[in-house]
C-alpha cells in the first residue's frame, strides 16, 4: 500500500475541506484539454496536438491502434510489433508507439488522461495497445512535446492520450473481413458498442474480437539476400542440417545433409553449399486473437458528487513460428561412440530439423480500472479524486527447445549410453535423422516462462478560476499523485540454469504534486486579441532517486481571428524502468554487423592487430547477445522547445510548429553492431565496448556479446511538423483533404563525453527503425448523397544505410504507399465499406542491415495489397 508524507496528508487535507463545502448540482460544460489540467472552454492550448478522431481511425480499416499510431509522421523507430512478428524489447505481439523515433519508454500513453498498465508477459516498459478496442476510441489526442510538469516522468517525447467513447447511445454492431491479395493474412472482426442512459446515469459496453490470420515471409521473400557483385543473391545460416564442426586439427566439418545416405560421411564446411535458408520457418505477420471488454459507468451519487468508473478487460494470444532450434556449442572426445572423424572436436552449430518446427506463443490477461469521484464547489471550483488500478499477468515460451545441460550430457561418453533404454542416452548428432526419439525425447522440453505488471495510482486534483482580470480570468489547477508500479519475470527454470534469462523483481514509487497557472498578459488590442501564459511545476519524490522539479512555460498570442503564434519551453524527467533497473540477463540472437567483415582503414588495422585475417567472414547474420538491467544507471532529464504558428479561416486551417528535443544524461543500450564498429575505430576511447563481447581463438567468430543500459551523454532530435487541412462543403457534396509532414532536422546520439556523435539524421538501421528527413500522410475524404469514398497516401522518404554496405543496400529509396476505401449507405442504420491497403502492391527496399524480411519491418510493409469488406448496422 501507499505510505504518506507530511506534505501529502496536508494537501489531502486541503482538497478534501473543499469537497466538504461543495453545494451545488453536479453540471460541468468545461472540459480538459490534452496538455493542461486547467479546465477552462476557451483554452488554446500552447502546445501542439494531432487530433485523431473515431472517423479518421474507422477509414484506415486497420483493427489495431499500434498500426495506425506507427503510420503517423510523428512516429518513428521500432516501437511494439502486434503484426510484424518481429522480437522487440517487449516481446512477441506487444503493440506500442514510439514518438519521434526516441524509444517507447519516452512516450506516455493515457487512458481517458490516466496511466495505464504495463503490457506484455512480465516485467515490461509500456502499456499494450492490444487492451484497447479501435470501436471504443472516440479521439486520440498526441501532444508533440514534453510534458512532465503536467502528467509526470515519461512524458519526454510526447503524450498519446486516448479518449473512448463514455457517453454513447444506441448500439452498433461492426463485422469485417480481409485477406492479403496472397489469399493470407486473414483478418476477422466483430464488434458490438452499445450505451445508454438511465436514472442519474449512463453506461457504454464494448465488446471486441479480433482474429489476425498467418501470412509466411517464403512466400514474400523466397531467401535471405545479400549483395555480391552488385547483384542480391542468397545467403544461408551458419546452424546446418547435419550440424558442422571444428575438429582438433582446425579444419570445420559438415556433416551429411541427405536423409538416408551414409551416416558418417562429412567434408570440408562451405556454408555456400551447406548453409540453411531459414526464411522457410518465419512469419510476415503474426497471427492473433484478441478479446476486449471495456465498460464505462457514470452515476450522479449526490447532487453535488459524481461517480465515474471504467473497467477493461483483454486476452490475447498470439503465436509464430520458428526456425528449429539449436544449442551451445559442446566439447566431444574423439572416443566418443558416434563420433565419425576420430579427432576430439567442438560440436559448434546444428539445425534440429529432426524436431517439428517450434513455435513461440503467448497469452496476456490485462485489466485495467479507473474509479472516480468529482464535483463542483460553491466558487465553481472543480474537483476529482480518483484511484487507478491496473495488473497484467502472461505466459509466453516455446515448444521443443533444446536444454543445452542435457544435450551435453548425451555427447559426454561418461555420462551417457548407447544401450537400449538408457537413462541417459548417447546421441548421434553428426548427420541430419541420426538423432533417435529417445535422445530427442531426453533433451528437449516446453519452455515456458511467466510474468506481469501491476499499477497503483491514487489522484486528488483541484482547477479553476481564481479571479477575473482585465486581460480574462486567472486559473489554475493542482494536484498530488501517488503512483506505484511493479514488474516481475519468472522464466523457465532450465533457461536459468542454462545461462538463457534472469529473473526480474523490481518495483518503483513517486509521490508527485503539481501546479499550473494560466495568466491573461493582453486582450483586445490591435495584434494581439489575446495573449496568456501557461506555467507548470511539478515536485516528484521518487523511491530510489532523488527527487526532481520540472517545469513548463507556454506562450499563445492570438494576433487576430485567423493567426495565433505559440510556444513551449518545458523539461521532462524519466527514471529507468524496471527493466532497465533490476533486470537480469535475456540470451538473444540479435541481428548485428561484425565490421572485421570486409574491413577497410583504421578498423582493418585493428582487426589485424588482434589477428582476425585479411579475409574474414562473419558467420551468420546474428550473434548471441546478453541484454538486462543494469543496478547502476540513473535518471535521465530532457529539455523541450517548441515554436509554431496557426492561420485558420472557414476553409482552411494550417499549422507550423518546430520542435527540439535534447536529452541528457540519456539511458541507453548502444546497438551491438555500433558497438562493434566502435571499439575497432579506437580500442582506446571505445576500451568499454571491445571488453562487451568475445572471439573464438581459431576462428575469430564473436561468440558472445553483452549490452545493457547506461546513463549516455546526450540525445539531440529536431524538426518541423506541418499541417494543412481544407473543408469544403457544397450541397450534398462534402469534402475534407488533411495533409500532414514532417522534417526531420536532426537526430544525434552521443554515447558518452568525449564519444562520437551519432548522426542518425536521414539513415536506417537494423533495430531502430528509419529517421528519414521527411515523412508525409494525405488523406483525401469525401461525401456525396449516400456515398463515402477516401483516399490516403502515405510518403517515406528515402535513407541511408548507417552501416553502409553495396550499392543496392546502401540506401533505400522514397516509398510511397497508397489506400482507399468506399463506402455506401444502404439505409439509416446500414452501411458497407470496401478497402485496398497498399493498392498497388508496394515491396519494401532492400536494405544491408536489415533484421528479417530483407528490409527495416518497423517502417516497411512486408504483407503486401490486402483488402477488406466492412459493415455497419445500428440497432
Amino acid at each position: 500500500m501507499f505510505s504518506y508524507s507530511k506534505i501529502s496528508v496536508a494537501l489531502m487535507g486541503l482538497s478534501l475541506s473543499y469537497f466538504a463545502s461543495a453545494q451545488q448540482t453536479v453540471h460541468i460544460e468545461r472540459f480538459e484539454v490534452t496538455g493542461s489540467k486547467i479546465q477552462n472552454i476557451e483554452l488554446e492550448s500552447a502546445s501542439p496536438i494531432t487530433t485523431l478522431t473515431a472517423e479518421d481511425l474507422s477509414i484506415t480499416g486497420l483493427s489495431n491502434l499500434e498500426e495506425v499510431l506507427q503510420g503517423l509522421n510523428i512516429s518513428a523507430g521500432s516501437a511494439g510489433n502486434a503484426t510484424n512478428a518481429y522480437w522487440t524489447n517487449n516481446g512477441y505481439a506487444t503493440a506500442q508507439i514510439n514518438l519521434r523515433g526516441m524509444g517507447i519508454k519516452r512516450t506516455l500513453v493515457l487512458l481517458n488522461g490516466k496511466r495505464i498498465v504495463a503490457g506484455g508477459t512480465g516485467a515490461n516498459d509500456s502499456p499494450d495497445l492490444n487492451m484497447i478496442p479501435m470501436e471504443s476510441v472516440e479521439r486520440i489526442d498526441i501532444l508533440k512535446d514534453g510534458a512532465s510538469a503536467i502528467y509526470g516522468a515519461d512524458a519526454v517525447a510526447g503524450v498519446v492520450n486516448i479518449i473512448t467513447k463514455t457517453d454513447f447511445e444506441g448500439a452498433i454492431l461492426l463485422a469485417k473481413i480481409g485477406q492479403s491479395s496472397k489469399k493470407d493474412t486473414e483478418n476477422a472482426e466483430l464488434n458490438f458498442s452499445a450505451g445508454s442512459q438511465f436514472n442519474k446515469g449512463h453506461a457504454t459496453i464494448n465488446v471486441n474480437y479480433v482474429d489476425n490470420g498467418n501470412a509466411l515471409q517464403s512466400r514474400r521473400n523466397p531467401c535471405p539476400l545479400t549483395e555480391a557483385g552488385g547483384k542480391l543473391v542468397c545467403i544461408s545460416s551458419g546452424s546446418t542440417i547435419g550440424g558442422r564442426a571444428l575438429l582438433a586439427d582446425g579444419q570445420e566439418v559438415q556433416f551429411n545433409q541427405v536423409a538416408g545416405q551414409n551416416g558418417d560421411h562429412y567434408e570440408t564446411h562451405d556454408n555456400s553449399k551447406h548453409g540453411y535458408n531459414w526464411f522457410g520457418a518465419l512469419n510476415a505477420y503474426s497471427p492473433m486473437q484478441r478479446l476486449n471488454l471495456a465498460t464505462f459507468v457514470s452515476y450522479e451519487l449526490t447532487a453535488a458528487v459524481q461517480l465515474n468508473a471504467s473497467v477493461l478487460y483483454a486476452n490475447r494470444q498470439s503465436d509464430q513460428i520458428v526456425t528449429p532450434r539449436s544449442f551451445q556449442p559442446v566439447d566431444v572426445s574423439s572416443q566418443f561412440v558416434f563420433n565419425p572423424t576420430g579427432q576430439d572436436l567442438t560440436l559448434k552449430r546444428r539445425r534440429n530439423i529432426e524436431v517439428l518446427d517450434p513455435k513461440f506463443y503467448q497469452e496476456t490477461n490485462t485489466t485495467q480500472t479507473t474509479f472516480a469521484l468529482s464535483g463542483e464547489l460553491s466558487n465553481n471550483w472543480l474537483w476529482q479524486a480518483s484511484y487507478n488500478w491496473g495488473k497484467n499477468t502472461g505466459t509466453d515460451g516455446w515448444s521443443h527447445d533444446f536444454d543445452d545441460a542435457r544435450v551435453a550430457q548425451t555427447l559426454n561418453a561418461q555420462v551417457c549410453s548407447s544401450k537400449p533404454n538408457a537413462a541417459i542416452p548417447c546421441g548421434d548428432y553428426f548427420g541430419v535423422d541420426e538423432l533417435t526419439p529417445e535422445v530427442i525425447n531426453y533433451v528437449t522440453y516446453q519452455r515456458q516462462g511467466t510474468g506481469g505488471n501491476r499499477l497503483q495510482s491514487l489522484n486528488f486534483e483541484l482547477t479553476g478560476d481564481i479571479t477575473e482580470l482585465q486581460t480574462g480570468t486567472l486559473a489554475f489547477a493542482s494536484g498530488l499523485t501517488i503512483r506505484k508500479e511493479n514488474g516481475w519475470r519468472h522464466p523457465d527454470p532450465i533457461a536459468i540454469s542454462n545461462g538463457e534469462e534472469d529473473a526480474i523483481a523490481g518495483s518503483s514509487e513517486v509521490k508527485e504534486t503539481f501546479l499550473e497557472i494560466s495568466v491573461p498578459l493582453l486582450n483586445g488590442l490591435p495584434y494581439a486579441q489575446s495573449v496568456k501564459t501557461d506555467m507548470a511545476l511539478r515536485y516528484s519524490d521518487y523511491q530510489y532517486f532523488n527527487a526532481e522539479t520540472t517545469y513548463k512555460l507556454g506562450l499563445t498570442w492570438r494576433v487576430n481571428q485567423h493567426w495565433l503564434l505559440r510556444s513551449v519551453r518545458s523539461s521532462a524527467f524519466r527514471t529507468p524502468t524496471i527493466t532497465e533497473q533490476f533486470g537480469g540477463t535475456n540470451v538473444e540472437n540479435l541481428i548485428t554487423i561484425d565490421p572485421c567483415d570486409g574491413a577497410t582503414g583504421q578498423i582493418l588495422v585493428h582487426c589485424t592487430a588482434e589477428g582476425i585475417p585479411n579475409d574474414f567472414v562473419q558467420d551468420g547474420s546474428t550473434i548471441r547477445t546478453g541484454v538486462g538491467g543494469n543496478p547502476g544507471v540513473g535518471p535521465e532529464t530532457a529539455n523541450t522547445i517548441t515554436l509554431g504558428v496557426v492561420f485558420q479561416n472557414a476553409l482552411v486551417s494550417a499549422s507550423l510548429d518546430y520542435f527540439d528535443i535534447k536529452v541528457d544524461n540519456a539511458i541507453n543500450a548502444v546497438s551491438g553492431s555500433n558497438m562493434l564498429r566502435l571499439c575497432y575505430s579506437d580500442p582506446t576511447t571505445y576500451s568499454a565496448y571491445c571488453d562487451s563481447f568475445s572471439r573464438d581463438p581459431i576462428t575469430h567468430q564473436i561468440t558472445a556479446l553483452e549490452k545493457r543500459p547506461m546513463n549516455a551523454a546526450s540525445e539531440h532530435v529536431s524538426g518541423i511538423d506541418l499541417n494543412i487541412r481544407i473543408d469544403s462543403a457544397h450541397q450534398a457534396f462534402d469534402f475534407r483533404f488533411v495533409w500532414d509532414t514532417t522534417r526531420l532536422l536532426k537526430h544525434d546520439n552521443t554515447a558518452f563525453a568525449g564519444a562520437e556523435t551519432e548522426v542518425l539524421l536521414g539513415k536506417i538501421t537494423s533495430d531502430r527503425g528509419s529517421f528519414s528527413k521527411w515523412k508525409s500522410n494525405l488523406t483525401a475524404q469525401f461525401d456525396i448523397k449516400k456515398w463515402q469514398g477516401t483516399y490516403r497516401i502515405h510518403y517515406i522518404g528515402k535513407a541511408e544505410d548507417e552501416n553502409g554496405g553495396g550499392p543496392i543496400g546502401a540506401e533505400v529509396p522514397s516509398i510511397i504507399y497508397h489506400h482507399a476505401q468506399i463506402g455506401y449507405s444502404v439505409s439509416e442504420t446500414l452501411s458497407v465499406s470496401l478497402g485496398i491497403d497498399n493498392l498497388f502492391d508496394k515491396r519494401p527496399p532492400f536494405l544491408t542491415s536489415w533484421n528479417d524480411a530483407n528490409t527495416d519491418v518497423f517502417t516497411y510493409d512486408t504483407v503486401g495489397r490486402r483488402g477488406y469488406l466492412k459493415v455497419n448496422y445500428q440497432f
